[in-house]
């Protein structure tokens, strides 16, 4: 059996470096980390946020990343380091652990193209209720408006203009990043039909 080991990430630092051949996974015990690709014409796509109970490196049990995806710690993670070749191992040998992996790649797939459907038919006050439900933690959310805005492939400016209305109708806060006052409302504006 193997067991992972420890490893800590501070803020603002990479995992992976696009530059080196993936040789771990990581299971994220606590933190938050994004993925994101940097395109040639000078854009940046986040392609998620991930965090407690979120796997980094996964893909490359089952196929050869020949691009590497860029990431970098937002919030300080604490994660556990596996050898990539003896979870390779494992997965072939035990169909559990297989599957386990499988599941995972699956669902976050499904997740990703429910989210792209979801862009292009509700208005960015939902999207942006149920992101910051999604990622807000102990009723605090912290992202910057930046990494929202190339998350959800919108403006900064109506970021911005969301947030406030938010603010103004006294669903968040402004404090050292955001305190959400009306849960109740934050969820009502989530599931709207619009």
């Amino acid at each position: 059996m193997v067991l992972g080991a420890e490893r800590r990430f501070i803020k603002g630092k990479n995992i992976f470096k696009t530059s080196e051949k993936i040789s771990h996974c990581y299971l994220i015990l606590s933190g938050m980390v994004k993925i994101y690709i940097d395109h040639e014409n000078g854009r940046r796509s986040i392609l998620d946020f991930v965090g407690k109970s979120d796997w980094l490196g996964e893909l490359s049990l089952f196929c050869n990343e020949n691009f590497i995806k860029e990431n970098k710690v937002v919030e300080d993670a604490v994660c556990l380091e596996f050898d990539l070749e003896e979870l390779k191992n494992i997965c072939k040998k035990d169909a559990e652990a297989s599957f386990y992996f499988a599941s995972y790649i699956s669902n976050k797939l499904m997740v990703r193209s429910y989210r792209m459907s979801e862009y292009m038919n509700y208005s960015l006050e939902r999207r942006l209720a149920s992101f910051i439900l999604n990622y807000q933690q102990d009723g605090r959310y912290y992202i910057s408006h930046t990494d929202v805005s190339e998350y959800m492939n919108t403006s900064y400016r109506h970021i911005l203009f969301v947030i406030k209305k938010f603010c103004d109708d006294g669903i968040l806060k402004k404090d050292d990043g955001y305190s959400i006052t009306d849960f109740k409302r934050l969820e009502e504006i989530s599931t709207s039909a619009v």
